[in-house]
């Protein structure tokens, strides 16, 4: 299906809304799995390709981020862990991404929301990337080493790919000394489709159909976080045969880049012209909702889980 006209797509963006909202606790999978990724809007804990069927949600943190469900049938436990940074972070912003002040973030020490479960899961999909453009502050043994976005504080910028970099590289390092005897798939960050401004200031993804191959091109900032992404996983894949541990590349770059269609756009909230069919809303351009990226991340997922 394509097309943002659809109105079962409409319904559908706004399902999985409703869901996330802890509203409609119907969960869409296709197998067993638990995941960490980097904030609440997982497609793999909400869009797939069947419900399998009412699950019983067991919990939530105190901001409904962070959510766990029980499948009684298959006696199946899945985590939606919100760990945006994968490193510890203080975090001032609101639900529309409104920042009061920057982040404050440790770079040597690991996010214990995933970091306390880490061990009892498995199948993990990891996977960060866009918070670290973010304005922040940096930390390291407990001292601040720069920042990024942060003029008047009288700090080094070292800017955002220092962070990502540190940060990969300890996420890394931890997997691959952690004898860690389940699936993990490190997910590289995937491309948005803004046009005409950014989320924050009236980008839109107005497109309704797929691209034709080479009609667009990763944007830099994109390419910079992929770069880093690549890097680190190679250099630790070069290495974990040698402990025993299963690590996987999930890289939907190219096939993403093709499908500007795919995004919730104006539809990131339930019915958002009900009142005003002409009001101004912002859109969501990098998340996905539309069936067809979803179902290919799936596809590839369950072969590499039931296939090696």
């Amino acid at each position: 299906m394509h097309g943002k006209k659809s109105i079962d797509q409409i319904h559908a963006c706004g399902a999985i809304n409703s869901s996330q909202n802890g509203s409609n606790p119907l969960i869409f999978s296709s197998f067993p799995h638990c995941f960490i990724d980097r904030d609440d809007e997982n497609p793999h804990t909400s869009l797939s390709i069947c419900i399998v069927e009412q699950p019983v949600q067991i919990y939530q943190d105190v901001d409904s981020k962070s959510k766990r469900w029980y499948f009684q049938s298959y006696n199946l436990t899945i985590s939606n862990i919100w760990s945006p940074f994968l490193v510890k972070a203080a975090i001032f912003e609101d639900i529309n991404g409104v920042s009061t002040a920057e982040v404050q973030l440790h770079l040597d020490k690991l996010d214990k929301k995933w970091l306390d479960i880490y061990s009892s899961l498995d199948y993990m999909i990891i996977s960060t990337g866009k918070w670290f453009l973010k304005a922040a502050v940096y930390h390291e043994n407990d001292v601040i080493v720069g920042c990024h976005l942060c003029p008047g504080k009288n700090l080094i910028e070292l800017g955002f790919e220092y962070a990502y970099k540190k940060t990969l590289h300890y996420v890394m390092d931890f997997i691959k000394t952690s004898k860690y005897k389940g699936l993990i798939f490190f997910r590289t960050s995937t491309p948005d489709h803004f046009e005409n401004g950014e989320w924050h200031n009236g980008g839109t993804c107005p497109k309704t159909i797929p691209a034709k191959e080479g009609e667009v091109k990763i944007k830099d900032l994109n390419r910079i976080l992929r770069n880093i992404e690549l890097e680190e996983f190679e250099k630790t894949f070069a290495k974990v045969a040698h402990n025993e541990v299963n690590l996987k590349l999930l890289d939907f770059t190219n096939l993403l880049l093709s499908r500007p269609d795919g995004h919730p756009g104006p539809y990131r909230q339930f019915q958002p012209y009900s009142k005003n069919k002409t009001a101004v809303v912002q859109n969501d351009c990098l998340h996905w909702c539309i069936p067809g990226p979803i179902d290919f991340w799936n596809d590839v997922i369950m072969e590499i889980v039931v296939n090696g």
